[in-house]
């Protein structure tokens, strides 16, 4: 039987804290330097004989660089309201975040640039990124494409996906999984990231060694995305972009993907395909498909 001394209870507050601590690697002792507070009292927290004030949470999470979404988490399980807002991407009081966004998007063509969310799902792409989606599904029309396409990490492991175009698909692959790994407690949505992740990796054919770096991968200094489809070969490496300084839990998730040419054929083939009828340029992609 639980005890008031007892955090062995995932969902309270104590144990959120503990494993909060337990991953940013921090002594009772050091937390409590960082946010200007007493190793008794962290104890106190941790073993539920204090309660914590809502500037306690607050001082704590900037000590810990927990993400918002979990710190409206510690605040709920406090019993206090969250503090932070998750506006949907479409609310009047984001306009000017769109626009910044939208300037970036434009300002990247003939380049592909796209918007994605934690999970990957696309929120908005240019018209060079809506492009080189269609080039590789062999599709005319954005409706044409599979219905996973508005995910970047489902369309790279699907077996239907870019698999076939991507010639060095596996070290991609391998490193995009990697990636999602190590963000998926910075996201402050752990349960939800690791079960994106078992999905992804149980489709057929996902590349079984994902979780270890091959000396070949540190051959170059970066990882480039090789596409080759019939007589057509180009190679991108890309920058992600995010959000300086947000309060909103979803403008801190989102980040802007930009690709950049890493060969000659990279820049033939989209100064060349810029120059052809465009789509609706930084169109949301839910709306295309």
């Amino acid at each position: 039987m639980a005890t008031k001394t007892d955090s062995g209870d995932p969902g309270s507050f104590a144990s959120m804290l503990k494993e909060w601590r337990r991953l940013s690697g921090l002594s009772q002792l050091e937390l409590a330097m960082r946010c200007g507070s007493s190793q008794k009292h962290i104890s106190f927290l941790e073993s539920r004989r204090s309660n914590p004030s809502r500037v306690m949470i607050f001082a704590l999470s900037e000590a810990l660089e927990i993400p918002m979404r979990s710190r409206n988490d510690l605040m709920l399980a406090a019993g206090f309201a969250p503090t932070y807002k998750e506006r949907p991407f479409d609310d009047p009081e984001l306009e000017s975040i769109r626009m910044a966004i939208d300037h970036i998007l434009s300002a990247h063509q003939p380049y592909p640039a796209i918007v994605f969310d934690w999970r990957h799902d696309i929120i908005q792409a240019n018209d060079a990124a809506m492009r080189l989606m269609l080039f590789l599904f062999d599709v005319s029309a954005p409706e044409e494409m599979p219905y996973f396409s508005n995910n970047l990490l489902r369309g790279m492991l699907h077996p239907d996906g870019y698999r076939a175009s991507i010639t060095n698909w596996d070290q991609t692959a391998s490193t995009l999984l990697r990636r999602l790994r190590s963000e998926i407690f910075a996201i402050g949505n752990p349960e939800e990231g690791i079960a994106f992740l078992e999905e992804l990796t149980a489709y057929p054919g996902a590349p079984e060694g994902w979780r270890q770096c091959a000396d070949v991968e540190w051959q170059k200094p970066m990882l480039t995305v090789d596409f080759r489809r019939g007589a057509t070969s180009f190679s991108l490496f890309s920058t992600l972009t995010s959000l300086g300084s947000p309060f909103d839990v979803r403008l801190q998730e989102i980040r802007i993907e930009s690709f950049f040419p890493a060969d000659d054929g990279a820049r033939q083939f989209f100064e060349g395909m810029g120059k052809s009828a465009k789509l609706q340029s930084t169109q949301p992609v839910a709306d295309a498909l």
